[in-house]
């Protein structure tokens, strides 16, 4: 078993190498990958307590592990301070680990209700996610990249109007804790990674492929880690940011880039 693990964990630092030499390589601006790295604590947890929302088959949790430390720092990052302090759920104990090689080819590929009364953004807000013009996968890379960036436009705006800033200690009491946005006394609330795990499930139920999306953590310019979305469309790799209210090619934004995760799956890389 320990054997398996080793060679998962060589085999997505080779494929996420070559990547990154063909990113460099390229004419397009495609954000270059290092090596793997662990996943970040907020996005492993969240997958223990919600795969659905985190997005990785249940068989590649055992993965979230093995890898060597990734970047332990919380996204903290808001923009502004949060205004209200709140209770928080205490996060279920981890699932057990099990092994599984099925990731390889994928790999290969890198191709807040009252306070004591939380709902997940996900069960309040389907209405206003059916409302976006769903397509299919094949319809989605058959449109014109205008249209693409019409669509991703629309929902980060959304999203970032929709959802108030909110710290995970204001939230839930703790410095981590990934989670769609929660609905307090009418009113969406969340911090980084919120943001970008509710756009990333809006464009989904919009007829955008998982694997063109992959959450990334940066820090900004004012030493805060931050954590987004990104999107790949065929000119390269775009960031839906909490804090712009356009989608903006990775390269333009003034942030130190950390890692990021291949989509679709449980690994992580660091972004060099």
């Amino acid at each position: 078993m320990f054997k398996a693990r080793n060679i998962i964990v060589s085999l997505v630092g080779a494929a996420a190498m070559m990547a990154g030499a063909q990113a460099q390589a390229g004419s397009m601006p495609f954000m270059p990958r290092g090596e793997g790295v662990g996943a970040p604590m907020g996005f492993a947890d969240l997958c223990r307590r919600d795969a659905q929302t985190c997005g990785v088959p249940n068989s590649q949790l055992a993965l979230l592990g093995i890898a060597p430390a990734g970047n332990d720092m919380p996204t903290a990052s808001v923009g502004v301070t949060g205004a209200h302090r709140f209770e928080g759920a205490v996060a279920a104990p981890l699932d057990a680990f099990e092994a599984s090689l099925v990731t390889i080819q994928k790999i290969e590929m890198l191709k807040v209700a009252a306070v004591e009364d939380f709902v997940a953004a996900g069960q309040v807000r389907e209405a206003a996610a059916a409302s976006a013009a769903a397509v299919s996968a094949p319809a989605w890379t058959a449109r014109a990249e205008r249209d693409q960036l019409k669509l991703v436009n629309q929902i980060n705006q959304s999203v970032n109007r929709d959802v108030h800033s909110a710290s995970d200690m204001d939230l839930y009491g703790q410095p981590e804790y990934w989670s769609l946005p929660k609905l307090v006394n009418g009113k969406l609330y969340g911090d980084c990674e919120d943001y970008a795990l509710e756009k990333r499930r809006q464009l989904i139920a919009a007829g955008v492929p998982e694997g063109a999306l992959s959450m990334a953590v940066a820090v900004t310019a004012r030493g805060e880690s931050h954590a987004v979305l990104m999107v790949s469309l065929k000119s390269g790799d775009w960031v839906l940011d909490n804090l712009t209210p356009w989608a903006t090619p990775w390269q333009d934004l003034n942030y130190h880039w950390v890692e990021r995760q291949v989509p679709g799956t449980a690994f992580w890389t660091r972004a060099v």
